[in-house]
């Protein structure tokens, strides 16, 4: 965790890792950023997780939590502050 702008949003060029959230396809149309290890990132708890379509059912991603698009869009429709996201596996 040597980047200084760990976990943050940044711009284009960064000379560390980071997410390209422009894409040709519809997969980043709509993001829903969590919290996790945010704002305050702690080493070896991992990256930004957001919430995003899935590319197709079953389709795995790379650390994210995907979606069909209308299940998204009714998520994005009801979340506010405060709304507790639950992983299950």
């Amino acid at each position: 965790m040597t980047d200084p702008d760990y976990n943050q949003m940044v711009r284009r060029p960064h000379s560390f890792s980071h997410e390209v959230l422009r894409r040709a396809d519809r997969l980043y149309d709509l993001v829903i950023l969590t919290d996790w290890n945010w704002p305050y990132p702690v080493k070896g708890r991992g990256s930004a997780i957001f919430l995003h379509r899935w590319r197709k059912p079953g389709h795995p991603t790379e650390g994210c939590v995907a979606f069909a698009p209308e299940h998204l869009l009714w998520i994005a429709q009801r979340i506010g502050y405060g709304t507790r996201l639950i992983v299950r596996g």
